[in-house]
């Protein structure tokens, strides 16, 4: 689980959407996997000056992990969600079970980074990370989708979410983007 060099570059675009990452959730602590020279690049063509060595010091604050980077986002506070205590989650819990009411609408930005494929009862974590959005807030998603054969136990299809985030359930899709999982990849607008 971690944000390389297309995560990153999505989250900026995010940010520059509006999203506001205040007070974000990941789900499963995020490893920060993109070199100094591709963030720094990242962040210069979201329209931000960096030094490259700006970006390397985003990458060494978090001995690794997202939170300096999302704190460059504007996070005030990241808390982690995971199953296990083996990357110091903020929170440890297991995603198969219902969250409880302390988390409920807390946060401006919930990311996962590539954990929900790994969740069992998915149904149960989706709800999860809905239930965690605080009213205006915004769920980011970051998931492999179908093909991606041999990791997790899901592969998502673009209608799942169409279906899942529509308004009836309180949601509204602003935008689905799809790309291949390699540096420099085209980005692709997805429809309903």
């Amino acid at each position: 689980m971690g944000l390389d060099a297309n995560g990153t570059k999505f989250l900026l675009y995010a940010k520059s959407k509006g999203v506001d990452f205040t007070s974000t959730a990941t789900i499963g602590r995020q490893w920060l996997l993109v070199s100094d020279r591709i963030l720094a690049a990242n962040i210069r063509e979201s329209g931000t000056a960096i030094s490259t060595a700006s970006a390397a010091s985003i990458l060494t604050a978090g001995k690794g992990f997202c939170e300096p980077f999302l704190e460059f986002l504007g996070a005030a506070s990241v808390t982690s969600f995971d199953a296990s205590d083996y990357e110091n989650a903020t929170v440890v819990h297991d995603l198969n079970k219902p969250l409880g009411d302390e988390h409920r609408s807390q946060f401006t930005a919930v990311i996962d980074g590539g954990t929900l494929e790994h969740v069992f009862n998915f149904p149960i974590a989706l709800k999860n990370c809905l239930e965690m959005i605080s009213p205006g807030g915004h769920f980011l998603a970051i998931t492999p989708t179908n093909n991606f054969s041999g990791h997790g136990f899901y592969q998502f299809s673009p209608e799942l979410f169409f279906n899942v985030l529509d308004e009836p359930n309180g949601f509204e899709m602003l935008e689905m983007i799809m790309f291949e999982d390699r540096v420099g990849a085209p980005w692709y607008r997805v429809s309903d």
